[in-house]
């Protein structure tokens, strides 16, 4: 018999499980690059704020997780330049963040300091091998701009000041840390220490580091490649500019002294004044400050200046020099540095594998996101499943819902997510405090689920059997399925007795909705089955997925059913739920009516509503509304607007019951009754270039 049944399966609850998600792990690489005239012997003593790996040359130096230690190595360094490298794992929990570590050695004493160019750190969050002798661990300095691991970049930045405090470690107390600071990097440009996950502020960070400038030694991150000045007063006037790239909230610069050679002095070397200019533009320039008579009152001034001024958003920093030396020794520069504050623009995160501590698969029901989100920022979270903690589903959809109904392949054991957050306010960032994800593993209604659907392309708007294969392998552990629901386009008809494959299917309990086909088995499926189902419908739009959902008895939560893998062998295309049209020649809007054309809204609990039904094609997340008005023109009422996708929108089909997109109580704006007579309605659908529009007429009567 055909089947077009008006009926609702009985709402069940069932208890879920819950896993808060609220520490953000991270792994930081670490390179740091230390000059020893000699070969010698010293000491690295290092604190972090979670576990970590120490390589000296490419040799493995030691190995901590105790946040609160600071552990002391006796080493060897060699002569010349030493690469110092440590791989920081961060657990994501509040609290310090970065590293902080001293190399020593007789004479020598050189803390890491996200502001100090002597000894330079950098780091990424490119995954690298982190043991002994691994290729990054011995990264020559100018090899750094060319890294590339199995054919793709490796971006090392300039590191920025950590959360870590020096002082408060006994065993640093015999050294001078006076302007000592830890440093830091934050993979993805996300800090998850704060307590929640936000965009990394700007603290500490040189912004203009590898970006561009009229002379690129000055910004590259090394005191070895100075820029030098005209002796005299030839130097008068002479600029550096540097290119941000984008506009930055600035407060600030700082010029670093190149260091002497075995002849000369920092007073040699040192400018003797400049002024500081910014700009939007690159066209109009601001004056924010200067340094004069540089020396004049202190002799540590040759070493390094810097100009502070209050906050402005700039692109572009200038330095002109304007004194000079009576003096035949020609300043060298060896570094301009550029300092702001506010937040990274832009912020990315993957989650490790998250299996909830249980190796068994998970039926995904959805996930809740609390944080905050200002109106002009964006956080937005996508998902994927697997079963290994490697091999992946492909992504989800973006989401910026607070409440995300989770669409991945299951039952599997893992999930994993990724986070982006971007504003346009740099001095606004979104607030992940943290992730619930509601999931079940205790009545899951299969082990694997998998459908495909034929034909695959078909004519528009024409009534089409269709066939959904649906394979299902039902284990001991399984609690088996009673009921499939798949999407359609269109309201579906099926005729049970064309159903295939030993299941027995329930007159009651099987229906079709305007956009599902609701399948009841009874008794419930609990061995391995091929069902082959033929159902008539159509396509209304550019294409459709004919989405397959399983239930187990007593449960409401579904498991999502996957595409077939492999090839059809009738239609040597690969297997496939979705089903595309292959022509256009379909209205965007028809059949327009309301229902019922005349209606009492006396709420007496009948006929109190008139529903507004259509069918709408080709479009997708398209903005509709519904305009009341009087006969005089005068606007009564505006239905608040909904985006819609193509589908069947009456309020009542014969055998069908479909939900009305669009409802009126008989009421104003503000609430007032209206008075019995006939009413304009205006049904639109605001797309681009031109809103379709359906006009009709519906009556008040009591």
């Amino acid at each position: 018999m055909v089947l077009l049944l008006a009926c609702v399966w009985p709402a069940i609850t069932q208890a879920l499980e819950r896993a808060q998600i609220n520490t953000w792990a991270t792994t930081t690489y670490y390179l740091g690059y230390a000059e020893f005239a000699d070969k010698v012997t010293g000491q690295i003593r290092i604190t972090a704020a979670d576990r970590y790996t120490l390589y000296l040359n490419g040799d493995l130096v030691g190995i901590d997780d105790d946040p609160g230690s600071v552990e002391t190595y006796e080493v060897e360094f060699k002569k010349r330049t030493n690469m110092v490298a440590v791989v920081v794992e961060h657990g994501g929990v509040a609290g310090d963040y970065g590293l902080f570590c001293v190399l020593q050695a007789e004479g020598v004493l050189m803390p890491s300091s996200p502001t100090d160019r002597v000894t330079p750190w950098f780091w990424t969050d490119f995954t690298l091998d982190n043991e002994e002798n691994a290729a990054w661990t011995k990264l020559k300095f100018n090899k750094l701009s060319d890294h590339e691991v199995d054919d793709q970049a490796v971006t090392w930045r300039g590191v920025q000041a950590g959360s870590l405090e020096p002082a408060r470690f006994a065993q640093f107390a015999d050294l001078d840390l006076t302007k000592a600071r830890s440093v830091a990097g934050f993979p993805g440009g996300l800090d998850g220490s704060q307590g929640g996950m936000q965009l990394r502020s700007f603290e500490g960070q040189n912004l203009a580091f590898n970006t561009f400038s009229s002379d690129p030694k000055i910004i590259d991150g090394s005191l070895a490649s100075p820029k030098s000045f005209p002796k005299g007063a030839r130097i008068l006037f002479e600029e550096v500019e540097v290119d941000l790239g984008r506009l930055f909230p600035l407060n600030g610069i700082k010029v670093i002294t190149q260091p002497p050679g075995r002849t000369g002095s920092f007073e040699d070397n040192s400018l003797r004044g400049y002024d500081v200019l910014i700009s939007k533009d690159g066209v109009n320039y601001l004056a924010v400050g200067s340094q004069n008579q540089i020396g004049k009152e202190n002799q540590s001034d040759f070493r390094e200046t810097a100009v502070g001024f209050p906050t402005i958003i700039a692109r572009y920093v200038r330095m002109v020099v304007t004194e000079f030396a009576n003096r035949n020794a020609s300043p060298s520069v060896g570094e301009l540095e550029v300092f702001g504050e506010g937040f990274d623009r832009l912020g990315t995160y993957l989650s490790p594998a998250l299996d909830f501590g249980s190796s068994e698969g998970k039926n995904f029901d959805r996930v809740l996101r609390f944080g905050d989100v200002s109106v002009a920022a964006d956080m937005a979270i996508q998902f994927r499943s697997g079963d290994d903690g490697e091999n992946w589903s492909g992504w989800s959809a973006w989401s910026t819902a607070a409440e995300i109904e989770l669409t991945v392949p299951e039952p599997r054991r893992f999930l994993q997510f990724r986070l982006r957050m971007q504003t346009p306010d740099a001095f606004v960032s979104p607030r992940l405090d943290s992730l619930v994800v509601i999931y079940d593993t205790g009545s899951l209604p299969a082990s694997v689920a998998t459908a495909s659907i034929v034909p695959p392309r078909v004519s528009i708007g024409v009534d089409t059997t269709f066939t959904y294969s649906l394979g299902l392998e039902v284990d001991a552990q399984n609690s088996g399925i009673d009921r499939l629901i798949i999407l359609t386009p269109w309201p579906a008809q099926l005729d049970i007795a064309d159903v295939s494959g030993g299941a027995t299917i329930a007159e009651e309990g099987t229906y079709a909705t305007g956009d599902s086909l609701v399948i009841a088995f009874d008794p419930p499926i609990v061995a391995d089955t091929q069902l082959e189902i033929p159902f008539t419908s159509r396509l209304i739009s550019a294409s459709h997925t004919f989405q397959g959902f399983l239930f187990a008895p007593s449960t409401d939560e579904a498991l999502s059913v996957q595409p077939r893998e492999g090839e059809d062998p009738l239609t040597a295309l690969p297997y496939s739920v979705v089903s595309e049209a292959t022509s256009f020649d379909f209205p965007i809007l028809q059949n327009v009516r309301p229902y019922p054309a005349v209606f009492t809204p006396n709420d007496d609990g009948i006929n109190d509503r008139v529903g507004f039904g259509f069918t709408l094609g080709r479009v997708s997340a398209a903005p509709a509304r519904v305009e009341i008005y009087d006969l005089a023109g005068n606007q009564v009422r505006v239905l608040s607007e909904q985006r819609l996708d193509a589908g069947f929108y009456a309020p009542v089909a014969p055998g069908v019951r479909v939900e009305a997109a669009f409802s009126w109580d008989g009421r104003t704006q503000g609430g007032e009754l209206q008075p019995p007579g006939l009413y304009l309605y205006r049904l639109i659908i605001d797309i681009e270039p031109d809103a379709v529009i359906a006009t009709g007429v519906v009556g008040i009567a009591y």
